[in-house]
């Protein structure tokens, strides 16, 4: 299985490989929220000229389950089933952002913050704090520290009852994500909340054990 791409092997540990994202991807293709999570990422696509990515967690890492790739001749373009530390990508910190203090200081204690790249944030007080900022302002972003040359900008994306289904993240490379940050942000922001509609989430619920 490790050899045909199911599995993943990092140490003594074993994770679902890209091959098994893109089977569930062919089995889910006529599913309603399938289609209609592509058709919005699609059109957020078309709105910012960027890739768009959807990513669920897997334990300690997020995985990009879905991925629209922007049209442009340079452009972030992530493989389905790719997958990223927590720490420093933008889906993984919008996971982190919405686990409970004892999540957090769990996810912590058990990780090691090894960076990818010379930007990686490493430091845990840095990181509670844009996990913070996160919360607050209801966005992650992350300027080229899961891979050097692309910046990312992360939304939620909930379930009926406030869980998370995943996240909605928008991937550019770093001068064109900085430009248009502000377009960037609005959007996948507005995509976000279509989706968690189509779910059954409402504005103003949440798990009632984040706080």
């Amino acid at each position: 299985l490790t050899e045909k791409g199911y599995l993943m092997r990092e140490k003594d540990s074993y994770f679902l490989g890209p091959r098994i994202f893109q089977f569930a991807q062919t089995i889910l293709t006529n599913h309603p929220f399938e289609s209609l999570l592509r058709g919005v990422m699609g059109e957020l696509v078309k709105q910012t000229g960027e890739t768009v990515l959807f990513a669920v967690r897997d334990g300690d890492r997020v995985v990009y389950s879905s991925v629209v790739e922007s049209h442009q001749p340079v452009r972030y373009v992530p493989q389905t089933g790719a997958a990223r530390p927590l720490f420093c990508s933008a889906s993984g910190l919008v996971m982190l952002a919405h686990d409970t203090p004892e999540e957090l200081d769990a996810y912590f204690g058990r990780t090691e913050l090894t960076p990818l790249t010379a930007n990686s944030i490493t430091d845990e007080k840095t990181l509670r704090h844009m996990i913070s900022e996160i919360r607050r302002t209801g966005y992650a972003r992350t300027v080229g520290t899961a891979h050097v040359d692309a910046a990312g900008f992360g939304v939620p994306v909930f379930r009926a009852g406030g869980s998370l289904a995943g996240a909605l993240v928008i991937g550019a490379p770093v001068e064109r994500a900085e430009r248009n940050r502000k377009l960037c942000v609005a959007a996948a922001k507005a995509s976000a909340e279509q989706l968690s509609l189509a779910l059954g989430h409402r504005p103003g619920q949440t798990r009632t054990d984040l706080h």
